[in-house]
């Protein structure tokens, strides 16, 4: 344990490696350039979970969503003090079900004070007339990651000669792309309980959609690799969800592959033709200049398609998803304007918008949240955790307290009960384990950035 916190200015946090981690490191590089100190960190990071005082102390906190009180607390833990929260809401873009004020999405208790990014217009109105926040909190910067889709950025992924030796993929053939939208079709009751109390028991019927679309877009797929061996499926799993069915599909089709690693960016810039389903990733396949299909062959659960889907045109059955593969299928299925609602793309880059965002809520006092804020939102814990943990921060106690966990032929019960809760924890890193970084390679992912900016 450090004993002193390390000062920093932002301390990013994030969940999803392919989703968020080139994003913030793109960040890192434009705040470091300004001479600011940026540290990045998992949201399971073990040094995090270990921790029972602050390691860092950071002037801003960014997260990954702050819905509730729930979400900061998660996100902080103990390991860090902080004065100020920027929320970089990567689930921008929300189903119908969620514009209504008071649901999940549009915040409660500490979710309404913070600082939020947002991507566009559309998600400011919502924002304002739903979630009723404070206008001044609100922050229209664009997309960080359309970014990488810019002409400077475009030289930072790798080319289809670099990328598919990697993967043993064929040079010659054409290479289709599925950004897959769908939940894992092994989710547990328990976690599929808790997406209900979030979303609503019509969640339930949301994920059997899911599923039931998965399995026919699988079938689908499986009789084209069966029929046209010049042709090549990457099914890329929604970032944390691999199932069973496309894992059965890969076994028996050589030419149809699950892979989950690197963004789904790098993959739209080396494939043929994409295809998704409720998902924002056809927005990424228009600014890469990609040609991108929505299959559904179902009708979305009521409440659940997400508007700008709603007006593009969609794949309904095989026939109309193989005249796509061999090159009749049309325009782009959405219309310019109303991507350009949802995102705000100029001249400036967002990183470099939201970069100017970030040093104003730096530098300004009045978005530091209150001490009565910073208290509040963490639950109510008994008087005897509170002692444990004033306990835990005094350096000569912890030391000893570490001591005494080591020593396996200690059999004090309270102890035995600390070391089942440290086992936990530890089993909460594992299984996040695939979405962890380094210091090394966040330095690598900001260097290459730098050498194409430069």
């Amino acid at each position: 344990m450090k004993r002193q916190p390390e000062e920093v200015d932002f301390l990013m946090i994030y969940e999803h490696k392919v989703r968020e981690l080139e994003n913030l490191c793109l960040i890192k590089y434009e705040l470091e350039r300004r001479g600011y100190k940026v540290v990045i960190k998992h949201i399971e990071d073990e040094e995090a979970l270990e921790a029972v005082k602050p390691i860092y102390h950071a002037k801003v906190v960014t997260t990954m969503a702050c819905y509730q009180n729930a979400s900061l607390e998660w996100h902080t833990k103990d390991f860090v003090a902080f004065d100020k929260v920027i929320d970089m809401q990567w689930e921008n873009i929300v189903y119908p079900k969620d514009e209504r004020a008071g649901v999940f999405k549009n915040y409660t208790g500490i979710g309404r004070e913070v600082v939020r990014v947002s991507w566009g217009e559309a998600n400011k109105r919502r924002l304002l007339k739903a979630a009723h926040m404070d206008e001044r909190n609100i922050k229209v910067v664009g997309h960080v990651g359309m970014d990488f889709l810019r002409d400077q950025l475009k030289g930072y992924y790798l080319s289809r000669e670099e990328l598919f030796p990697q993967y043993d993929l064929p040079m010659d053939k054409k290479v289709l792309l599925f950004a897959s939208p769908f939940y894992a079709d092994n989710l547990s009751e328990s976690y599929i309980a808790g997406m209900c109390k979030k979303h609503g028991e019509d969640w339930r019927d949301y994920y059997a959609f899911m599923m039931k679309s998965e399995k026919t877009i699988l079938e689908w797929m499986e009789k084209l690799c069966n029929s046209r061996d010049d042709i090549v499926v990457i099914y890329r799993p929604h970032p944390g969800h691999i199932g069973k069915h496309m894992s059965e599909v890969a076994e028996r089709c050589p030419n149809f592959r699950v892979i989950s690693e690197r963004s789904v960016k790098q993959w739209i810039l080396t494939s043929d033709i994409i295809y998704t389903g409720n998902s924002t990733t056809i927005v990424e396949a228009f600014f890469g200049g990609k040609m991108c299909y929505l299959l559904f062959p179902y009708e979305v659960t009521d409440g659940f398609e997400l508007k700008l889907i709603s007006k593009g045109e969609k794949i309904r059955d095989y026939d109309q998803f193989y005249r796509s593969v061999i090159g009749e299928g049309g325009a782009f299925p959405i219309a310019r304007e109303e991507i350009n609602d949802i995102y705000l793309v100029d001249d400036v880059p967002s990183y470099v918008k939201f970069a100017d965002m970030a040093e104003e809520v730096l530098k300004d006092p009045s978005y530091a949240l209150t001490k009565e804020q910073l208290k509040s939102y963490r639950r109510k814990q008994p008087v005897s955790i509170k002692v444990q943990k004033m306990l835990q921060r005094q350096d000569w106690f912890y030391e000893k307290y570490r001591r005494v966990l080591a020593d396996e032929n200690c059999h004090n019960k309270w102890i035995v009960k600390q070391r089942e809760l440290r086992r936990k924890k530890a089993k909460a890193h594992e299984r996040f384990a695939i979405e962890s970084t380094s210091d090394q390679e966040i330095a690598a992912i900001v260097n290459k950035i730098a050498a194409q900016l430069n």
